[in-house]
């Protein structure tokens, strides 16, 4: 037996390596996030070849290579079975379970998170906040559901990251929404201002270094002076809207505010509450809107559980969720 590690910026590019080296008979090991990025995928193939064989041995291994076969291949519909019941349990959006499950087939010998992590990375887009934002960056979405919290985990990646991030209220309706990120600024030691109007942000725009992230006001997606009004203050701040949402939400509802807000200028989505959700059919719903995943929340403390989204954490959050899919050896 022949094992090897092979790294690679996606899953699908580590796939290809593994063949173009070690043949179509290879078997996948394991899979996980790479340390430096990308992916990890061991590899494993038997290391002589039959016709080396003398000819008992040959026959024997014949033999055995035909039930290893017929073996591989109730694993793998096993294998893909844990895929299927997983897009069912989570209510996944038909049409996106029929295509996720086409691509999961495409992955030989693979275990049920790496076929999913396949086929959610041929399918979605992973698009990471980077740790120190070069530009400014609009947290959005409903009342209550954590962009304030969001906000706080970013901004404490970026000083960990070495960045000096300002903290922008402009959710001053709210009560407490104001003095709540204030103290959350302090504790920090980040910068903290806040604004009434777009206006006042624009003015507020000319004197800021360095990283700024805002916490809007909460809206009702489904109110477009509501929308309007994210819109208007993303617009004066020229800032990225990031669209938080809720992973327990519906996975209708989730799709259908994930399209609104996608429509004022949103290009990328953090899931939060993940360790809340039993059905978590919504962050699929969101990435069939085009909504690339940034980061991954699965905890209301600050000072940990918001990770780069990949497809290995989110396969592991749909399919092994009694497991933390947060955790570093991933």
């Amino acid at each position: 037996m022949r094992l090897k590690t092979f790294a690679a910026p996606s899953l699908t590019e580590a796939m290809s390596d593994v063949r173009r080296e070690m043949g179509p008979e290879a078997v996948i090991i394991s899979t996980g996030d790479g340390p430096d990025g990308g992916v990890q995928v061991r590899a494993a193939t038997e290391s002589g070849t039959v016709r080396d064989m003398p000819e008992p041995v040959r026959e024997r291994s014949e033999r055995l290579s035909e039930e290893a076969e017929v073996e591989r291949g109730q694993r793998e519909d096993a294998q893909l079975d844990r895929v299927i019941h997983a897009l069912g349990y989570h209510r996944a959006p038909g049409i996106a379970a029929q295509a996720l499950i086409r691509s999961a087939q495409d992955l030989d010998d693979g275990h049920a998170v790496a076929r999913l992590a396949h086929a959610m990375e041929t399918r979605y887009a992973f698009q990471p906040i980077p740790a120190v934002p070069e530009n400014p960056v609009l947290f959005a979405g409903t009342p209550g559901v954590g962009k304030t919290s969001a906000l706080a985990k970013t901004a404490a990646r970026c000083i960990i990251g070495g960045g000096a991030p300002t903290l922008v209220s402009c959710d001053g309706e709210r009560a407490g929404a104001d003095e709540r990120l204030a103290a959350l600024a302090s504790k920090m030691g980040a910068g903290f201002r806040t604004v009434d109007d777009p206006r006042e942000m624009a003015d507020l725009m000319h004197d800021m270094q360095g990283p700024v992230l805002i916490d809007s006001p909460a809206v009702n997606p489904f109110e477009l002076d509501d929308l309007d009004m994210t819109l208007a203050f993303a617009d004066s701040a020229e800032a990225e809207i990031v669209y938080v949402f809720d992973a327990g939400l519906s996975t209708e509802d989730a799709e259908d505010a994930a399209s609104l807000f996608a429509s004022i200028g949103a290009g990328r989505a953090i899931p939060v509450k993940i360790d809340c959700a039993r059905r978590m059919g919504a962050m699929l719903g969101v990435a069939e809107t085009g909504l690339a995943f940034a980061q991954m929340s699965s905890t209301p403390f600050i000072g940990g559980g918001l990770a780069p989204a990949t497809p290995l954490r989110l396969a592991r959050a749909l399919i092994e969720d009694r497991l933390n899919p947060f955790d570093e050896d991933l």
